[in-house]
C-alpha cells in the first residue's frame, strides 16, 4: 500500500516552469469554497490594504463553487491590479472536498499559488486573520526584500519543537515569502508531512521543514499583534465538525465567531452547514444539540473575554460598517453565561 507521505511526494515532485518574476508580492487568499463568507471578508479587509508593491492577487478556494466565482467577480470590479480564482488542479479538486482535511488543502493551496505566482515574494494571507493597519502588507514585502529574507511573519511557529532545538520559525499566516526560495525545494515539502530531521521523526506542518533547511539568519519573526486580529484555526474548527460524531466541544468559540460572520457579513446567498446563533446559545445549557460550551469556569470565561474583545476589534474596522451595532443583544446569553464580574 502507498503511503500517504509517499502518494503527495510522487503527485507534487517537481514545479511547473516559473513565470517571470515581477518585483513584489503575489497575494495568496486561500479559502474554503463551502464558507463564502470568509471570501467576502478576506476581500473587504485587503480591498483597503496599501497597494503600491502588489503585483496581483489569487484567491484559492479548497472547493469551486458558484460563490466563490461570483464573489471575486464582482471585486474585481474595482481592485487594485489583477485579481482572480485559481482552481485547486485535478484530481485534488475533487479529492481534496471529500477528505476535510484542512492541512492538506491549504497545503496544496498553497503549492498551486507558489506555481503560478509572477511576484518576487508571495504573501499567504489567512481567512480568520483581520489587519488593521492599511500598510501592513506591503510593508511587510519591503522588509523581506530589502534585507534578503527567505521568509518573514507575524508570529512564531506554534510547535515548541523546533525553539526546544534552537531554531526560532515562523508561522505561515501573514507569511511573506521568496518565491523562488519555495521553488528550491520540492512543492510536496511544503505540504504537511512526517520526516526525519536532526535524528528525530516529526511531523512537519506547511513549509516547516523547507524553514528548517535554510540559513536561520534568513527566517524571521517580526511581531505585530496591535495592528492584527487572528483567531486561529477556525476554518480547521469547523472541518472537525463537520466530521464529528455526535455534539462539537466549541470550547474556543469559533463555531460561534463562523456564525456571526455568517448572520453580519454574508451578501451571498449559501447554505451554511452550522446551528443558528439562538440554536447555539441553546447549547449554553443543554448537551443535546450538534454543539456544547464549556461550564462556566474562570479559564473558560476567561477564554471567552479574549473572543469578545477580538471580535470587538473587527467590527471597528472600516469594512464593518456598524454591523455590530446590535453585538451586545446578539451576544448577551455567552456574555452572561461568561461574565467575569
Amino acid at each position: 500500500m502507498i503511503s500517504a507521505n509517499s502518494y503527495w511526494s510522487g503527485r507534487f515532485n517537481d514545479w511547473p516552469s516559473p513565470r517571470p518574476a515581477e518585483p513584489g508580492y503575489t497575494l495568496l487568499v486561500p479559502v474554503p469554497g463551502d464558507l463564502p463568507v470568509f471570501l467576502e471578508l478576506a476581500l473587504n479587509v485587503l480591498a483597503r490594504q496599501d497597494s503600491d508593491h502588489r503585483v496581483e492577487t489569487l484567491v484559492i478556494p479548497d472547493k469551486m463553487t458558484p460563490a466563490m466565482t461570483a464573489i471575486t467577480a464582482g471585486y474585481a470590479k474595482t481592485w487594485q491590479g489583477p485579481l482572480r480564482t485559481l482552481p485547486l488542479p485535478l484530481p485534488e479538486r475533487y479529492v481534496l472536498p471529500l477528505m476535510r482535511n484542512p492541512g492538506r488543502n491549504h497545503g496544496v493551496q498553497l503549492i498551486e499559488g507558489i506555481g503560478q505566482a509572477r511576484g518576487s515574494h508571495v504573501l499567504l494571507h489567512d481567512a480568520d486573520l483581520f489587519l488593521l493597519d492599511p500598510g501592513v502588507l506591503d510593508e511587510r514585502w519591503v522588509e523581506a526584500s530589502t534585507d534578503r529574507l527567505f521568509a518573514l511573519g507575524v508570529s512564531p511557529v506554534w510547535d515548541s519543537w523546533y525553539a526546544e532545538r534552537g531554531f526560532d520559525l515562523t508561522a505561515t499566516w501573514e507569511l511573506c515569502a521568496d518565491r523562488d526560495w519555495l521553488r528550491s525545494f520540492p512543492p510536496a515539502m511544503h505540504i504537511g508531512h512526517e520526516a526525519e530531521a536532526l535524528g528525530e521523526r516529526h511531523v512537519f506542518d506547511t513549509t516547516l521543514r523547507a524553514q528548517l533547511l535554510s540559513d536561520p539568519k534568513r527566517i524571521r519573526t517580526h511581531e505585530i499583534d496591535d495592528r492584527i486580529v487572528h483567531f486561529n484555526y477556525v476554518i480547521s474548527t469547523y472541518r472537525h465538525f463537520q466530521n464529528a460524531k455526535g455534539s462539537y466541544a466549541d470550547n474556543k468559540y469559533r463555531l460561534l465567531l463562523i456564525r456571526l460572520f455568517v448572520d453580519l457579513f454574508a451578501t451571498y446567498a449559501a447554505p451554511y452547514n452550522l446551528p443558528t446563533l439562538d440554536e447555539l446559545a441553546q447549547s449554553l445549557t443543554s448537551s443535546d444539540g450538534p454543539v456544547t460550551y464549556p461550564e462556566p469556569t474562570a479559564a473558560a470565561s476567561a477564554d471567552y473575554q479574549a473572543y469578545r474583545r477580538n471580535v470587538d476589534r473587527i467590527l471597528a474596522g472600516p469594512w464593518a460598517a456598524e454591523k455590530g451595532a446590535d453585538l451586545a443583544e446578539r451576544l448577551a446569553p455567552f456574555d452572561s453565561r461568561y461574565a467575569t464580574d
